[in-house]
């Protein structure tokens, strides 16, 4: 008598190597998704970065324009840079006085938001203090 495997068993187990090839293929493209979205925030950060050391910017309330700021003689590098625009908004959030014998004191709490296109958002806060 020849030992061999029914049909019925040959089915099932086709069946359970596709279900588990199937989400494996599942997961791993979400892991690909999830690569590409922490690659494009990175990226944003970086643009913020470029923003946020530059001390020129005259009115803080505005746009600005990457390829504007910052010039490249790599044509890719301007093509990438083109089409990113920062929103650089500040706000004073608080100012407090404390009252001395010898001094006042005044500290300001400022906030300054730093915006792309909704997808990434940096608030930076600053405190001026003045004798």
């Amino acid at each position: 008598m020849k030992k061999a495997f029914s049909l019925m068993e040959v089915l099932v187990a086709i069946t359970m190597l596709s279900v588990v090839m199937i989400s494996l293929l599942q997961v791993k493209s979400d892991n690909i998704f999830l690569i590409q979205k922490s690659e494009e925030k990175a990226e944003l950060n970086d643009y913020v970065s470029l923003v946020m050391n530059l001390e020129e910017a005259s009115d803080r309330n505005e746009n600005i324009f990457l390829d504007r700021v910052y010039r490249f003689d790599n044509d890719e590098l301007r093509k990438e840079l083109k089409p990113i625009k920062i929103k650089i908004k500040d706000n004073e959030i608080s100012s407090k006085l404390i009252k001395n014998d010898t001094y006042d004191l005044n500290i300001t709490t400022y906030s300054t938001t730093y915006n792309i296109d909704d997808k990434i958002n940096k608030n930076i806060y600053t405190f001026k203090i003045e004798l």
